[in-house]
């Protein structure tokens, strides 16, 4: 079974926020020139220890391509709890009640897992789950902290004391892909989780694209929003993988994640029943 932390060369290198962030600002312009949406609904959700201030960005980028972008308004991100998801759901639902289309959830590292869950559980609300730099393959029988980088990993383990694992009662929802169109977006480089956890098992609706770049930083870099406005731009009924062929082979080089599947299919065999 995996047992990964991120290197700490890669942890120190997430300082590299400062320097994504310019890039975001400078490339502003060019977003002009990403295809336009169909106006669906898309639900953004932060990352542990962030809030809906530190996705504003992302979902002011993506509301000028035309989609209908909604917060996820539950305030801080504390970890994985049962009442959030129960108003996520209830969000999530309302939503799509009121724009009487499918939802697309973009969930960011913890928020991630949120969004598996509630595909998982709301398949038929639901037109695809994009995550950025989510651990959703941390083994369930593992203690969570365990596997992030020193602060974050402390972070969680205080915020949920007194809890099993806050994470290991809905595990089943969020380790096992959803039927809906999965796209995951990791960078070899996270700081914060080893990236091997954050890529899915290779399945007809699922894929996972590689990026340069930090883990705080992925709301922030203009490659993911490039991933993003190519996602999304594709209609619901005809969904089809990234294709990374010409120029592109190189940006997202994704040859490393052939074995990374490979150890995480053979973790998932590994793992006891939850039931």
């Amino acid at each position: 079974m995996l047992d990964k932390k991120p290197k700490t060369l890669h942890t120190l290198l997430e300082s590299r926020i400062a320097v994504e962030a310019l890039a975001h600002l400078s490339s502003k312009p060019f977003e002009r020139l990403l295809p336009r949406g169909d106006g669906h609904p898309v639900l953004v959700i932060p990352a542990f220890l962030t809030c809906d201030i530190f996705t504003a960005s992302l979902r002011k980028s993506l509301s000028s391509l035309g989609y209908d972008v909604h917060a996820w308004q539950q305030g801080l991100n504390t970890g994985l709890h049962d009442q959030k998801l129960t108003l996520l759901r209830r969000r999530l639902k309302e939503i799509v009640l009121q724009r009487q289309q499918k939802i697309t959830i973009i969930g960011w590292s913890l928020g991630g897992i949120y969004a598996r869950a509630l595909a998982a559980e709301n398949s038929e609300h639901v037109r695809q789950v994009i995550t950025l730099g989510s651990p959703f393959g941390i083994p369930a029988v593992e203690s969570s902290a365990r596997a992030v980088t020193g602060f974050v990993g402390h972070a969680f383990k205080l915020l949920n004391s007194g809890e099993e694992d806050a994470m290991i009662s809905k595990a089943e929802l969020w380790q096992t892909t959803p039927s809906v169109p999965c796209t995951s977006i990791y960078t070899e480089s996270d700081g914060v989780v080893h990236w091997h956890y954050c890529v899915d098992q290779k399945q007809e609706q699922s894929e996972n694209i590689r990026v340069p770049g930090s883990h705080v930083g992925l709301t922030h870099n203009p490659v993911v929003l490039y991933l993003l406005a190519d996602r999304l731009q594709q209609r619901a009924e005809s969904w089809q993988a990234f294709s990374a062929r010409g120029w592109r082979e190189r940006l997202f080089d994704n040859r490393a994640c052939a074995r990374a599947i490979e150890l995480a299919e053979a973790a998932s065999t590994m793992r006891p029943s939850l039931a």
